[in-house]
């Protein structure tokens, strides 16, 4: 996504869907894209490349989306494309990355033959998308 390889743990990935339409939902804040219907259900559309120090991406009619599930939460994010399944031990620690928005969603670096993949914590990433939607939780009161 953007020039970067990214990875999920396939246990938060539910399926790579085709965007055929995302409706727009007035008033939304960012990131929110849209809903798109996925077999019946109303699904978030949201762009995560913003919080990912990545240049924003329009979804468009077609295009791809990895529907990403954790921490209670369920969204489609758009991306540029996958590259497969690829199986890990464990990922490698994150340190080496630089400072800075992508490392704050990293849950480790994944090697690979050409160029390490980083790990995205999908929980974390999840929970920062939805938060300019989610209500606060209400205030105790005396």
């Amino acid at each position: 996504m953007g020039g970067r390889t990214l990875a999920v743990d396939v246990r938060e990935a539910r399926e790579v869907m085709r965007l055929d339409v995302v409706a727009s939902v007035p008033g939304a804040p960012s990131p929110l894209l849209g809903v798109a219907n996925l077999r019946g259900t109303v699904l978030a559309v949201a762009d995560a490349r913003p919080l990912l120090a990545l240049a924003p991406k329009p979804a468009t009619s077609g295009g791809a989306a990895i529907v990403l599930a954790a921490g209670g939460l369920e969204a489609a994010l758009p991306i540029d494309g996958v590259l497969g399944l690829e199986w890990f031990d464990a990922p490698l620690p994150a340190d080496p990355l630089p400072d800075g928005p992508l490392k704050t969603f990293a849950a480790g670096v994944v090697p690979r033959p050409d160029e390490p993949a980083i790990l995205l914590d999908v929980a974390r990433l999840l929970e920062a998308l939805c938060a300019p939607w989610t209500p606060a939780a209400p205030e105790a009161q005396p």
